[in-house]
């Protein structure tokens, strides 16, 4: 991982040599590094293996249901 001031972008993936990138200005604690990380990670594997996460589903909510077995809904 990689933290680096952007003006636009939060976290993007450089696949190709296995990075992230992440803005500098978002980094308050570490709950949001990791949700960040976490969200770019689960965009990755979605879009690389779709039919394995829920045939029926739709995008938004196989995102949903995999983000909440990471960080689970706050009350």
């Amino acid at each position: 991982m990689v933290v680096r001031p952007y003006k636009t972008r939060t976290v993007f993936p450089d696949l190709t040599n296995r990075v992230i990138y992440l803005n500098e200005y978002l980094i308050d604690d570490e709950e949001v590094v990791e949700y960040l990380t976490l969200r770019k990670l689960m965009h990755i594997k979605l879009n690389m293996y779709p039919s394995r996460y829920g045939g029926n589903l739709t995008c938004a909510e196989k995102f949903d249901s995999i983000l909440h077995l990471f960080m689970p809904k706050e009350k």
